[in-house]
Parts: C-alpha cells; sequence; structure tokens
C-alpha cells in the first residue's frame, strides 16, 4: 500500500503543470490509493476559461505530470476521465498500483525545470530526431492531433494573428481590468496571493517596464491607445511570437474530454522541449477570445474586436486547418532562447486525506 508520504510527494511534484496565471485550479482527496482531483474552475481565468477548456488543459497537463512521476516511485497511474457523471468537478479519479515492471519516464527529471519562456527565439530549424520524438508524443497519449509550422513566412503570418490578442486586451476595458488584477508586481505579493502574472516573467523591456505601472490606469491606458500603443505592443509581441523552431498547435475534437487530451500532450511536448534545452511559450489569447464568441459572450467586445478575433482566428485555422469536427485547443512556439527572465512560484498541493 503506498504511504500518505509518498502521495505527497507524488502530488507536491506534479502540480508543476501550466495553469493561466499559475492559478492552479485543483485541489485533491485521497482515500487510500485513490486520488481524486477536484476541478476549481474559480480560480482560473474568469473571461477566458470559456467552458472551463482552459481549466480542462491545465488538468490534463496536471494529469500527465502525475503519472509520469508515479513511475518514478515505481506505481502505475490508472485514471478514468469524469467518472461521476452527476459530479463534473471531479475531474479524474486516479488509481495507483505498485508495479515492480514499470519503468521510469525520462521526462520525470524535467517536472521542475519546465517555465515559461518569453524571449525572442533563434531561427534554428528543429532537427529529424527532435522533430519526430515531439511528434511521438500522439501515440503515448492516444489520441489529439499535433501540426508543426517551420516555414519563416507562415510563422510570421499566425505570430501577426496571435498577437491580436494583445490589441483587443488593452483596448477592451473589461480585459484590460483583467489582466492587470492579475498581475502580481513582486515575490512577496505572489507568495501572498498563491498565484497570479509574476511581472517578471513577461520579460518586459524598455520602454514597456517603465509604462506598465502607469498604463494599469484606464484613462492612461486610453489615452495610450490613441497614440498607438496597444498596436505597437502587438506588432513587437508578433516578432517574437513568430521566433523559434516552430509554431506549433494541438488540434482536437471539440469536447471537454478532449482539452485534458490537449493538456497531457502540451506537458508532454514541453517536458521534452526542456529535455533539449529548448524553451517553450503557450499562446492561446486569440483562440480563447474565439470561443467566447461562439459560446454568446460577444457582448464583452465592440463590433471592430469581434472582427479583428474572427479575422485573426480563421488566419491561424487556415494555416493549421483543422478538421470540420475538430478545433485547435492550443497553439505555442518552441526554439532557442536562452533562460526565461524570472521563474513562478513552486506550490504545494491542496491535499485531503479520508
Amino acid at each position: 500500500m503506498i504511504s500518505q508520504e509518498e502521495i505527497k510527494k507524488i502530488l507536491d511534484i506534479s502540480v508543476n503543470a501550466p495553469s493561466g496565471s499559475n492559478s492552479q485550479p485543483w485541489r485533491f482527496e485521497v482515500k487510500e490509493n485513490i486520488i481524486n482531483i477536484i476541478a476549481l474552475p474559480e480560480k482560473d481565468h474568469p473571461i477566458l476559461n470559456f467552458n472551463f477548456r482552459g481549466t480542462w488543459v491545465a488538468h490534463g497537463a496536471l494529469i500527465e505530470n502525475i503519472i509520469i512521476t508515479s513511475s518514478s516511485l515505481g506505481y502505475k497511474a490508472d485514471f478514468k476521465i469524469f467518472p461521476d457523471k452527476s459530479n463534473s468537478n471531479i475531474t479524474a479519479q486516479i488509481k495507483l498500483e505498485k508495479d515492480i515492471s514499470i519503468k521510469k519516464d525520462e521526462l520525470f527529471d524535467f517536472i521542475p525545470k519546465r517555465s515559461t519562456n518569453r524571449n525572442k527565439f533563434k531561427d534554428i530549424n528543429l532537427t529529424s530526431d527532435q522533430e519526430s520524438e515531439f511528434l511521438d508524443s500522439i501515440p503515448e497519449i492516444s489520441n489529439g492531433r499535433i501540426v508543426f509550422i517551420s516555414d519563416r513566412d507562415l510563422m510570421k503570418s499566425v505570430g501577426g494573428a496571435l498577437s491580436m490578442n494583445e490589441v483587443v486586451m488593452f483596448e477592451n476595458e473589461n480585459l484590460h481590468k483583467l489582466f492587470f488584477n492579475e498581475i502580481v508586481w513582486n515575490k512577496e505579493e505572489e507568495k501572498k496571493r498563491g498565484g497570479g502574472l509574476y511581472i517578471e516573467t513577461m520579460g518586459l523591456k524598455f520602454p514597456g517596464n517603465i509604462f506598465i505601472k502607469l498604463f494599469k490606469n484606464w484613462k492612461w491606458m486610453s489615452i495610450a491607445n490613441k497614440l498607438g500603443i496597444a498596436k505597437k505592443i502587438a506588432q513587437d509581441n508578433a516578432k517574437n511570437y513568430s521566433s523559434g523552431s516552430v509554431l506549433g498547435s494541438i488540434i482536437v475534437k471539440d469536447e471537454d474530454q478532449e482539452f485534458i487530451t490537449a493538456g497531457r500532450l502540451l506537458e508532454r511536448i514541453w517536458l521534452k522541449a526542456e529535455k533539449f534545452g529548448m524553451g517553450l511559450q503557450l499562446i492561446t489569447g486569440i483562440l480563447f477570445l474565439s470561443r467566447a464568441i461562439k459560446t454568446g459572450s460577444g457582448s464583452l467586445f465592440s463590433k471592430d474586436q469581434i472582427d479583428l478575433i474572427n479575422t485573426s482566428h480563421d488566419r491561424i485555422s487556415a494555416i493549421f486547418k483543422p478538421n470540420n469536427d475538430e478545433t485547435i485547443a492550443l497553439v505555442f512556439r518552441i526554439g532557442y532562447g536562452g533562460t526565461p527572465k524570472a521563474y513562478s512560484a513552486k506550490k504545494q498541493a491542496e491535499i485531503k486525506f479520508i
């Protein structure tokens, strides 16, 4: 029988999974060798987290970490997604069983090292072996699709479309308020709040690092927008978004459970990037804004903003080409970008032993 100490060790390591603004929208209930993962979607991004799809991606990455970490202690992790049809907040039930034949997953060593890298990446192509290993994540998970683009013109087109998120975010009062409410300005505040978007992880350059606090005030932001600041920020970010070895997408069927699959795939790709000494940045804003419009929340945006979101999403879709029954769950870039400017705080798992 697995001890509580071993379960706590597994979960404390596994919560180093990506989530919006490091919100970690989950907790755990454990009875003997059974772990229930409980969703806390209220902790996640209130505007971008439509139908809890952002939460399910984060939980998918968490589940993959638990599977990988359990192997390091000689346990097999069998899991069921949404095991209780009457309670969708139980995302997964995981049963740990000792298995002397199980091999430690080599990606385990990279879980504590995984971080977002927003630096500009070098335009160095993947080797064939690297690309094959990334794409091997599909048979390892048994679902979903990964599409890479490395053509520089296509990457530039997608990067430009992705950057339109910044235009909408800084020109929309609701999104502007949400963005600045999530920023934490120093490590002490991050620790006290238990999450948030730590400002140093954004890697802002001059003059953005000077004006960011000024732009917290919507009045000053509005004045700056009249001078084209939001579009200038988008242009600068587009250069970063289109840099690197590849732009990648994870494409799944448009179902809740498949977004958990997308999160599992994302985590394996991210850990493999760390293995290769590469950085990864997840860029999902436009995808989630488009999903918001399609699910009936278009009233948050002006007509011009809706047109901009739809046009940008259509451009991304035209390049990654999802099928009619599929959706682009996530877009990310991979490349060599050196050490991230800063790291988000590590957390301990919230566990209730029953």
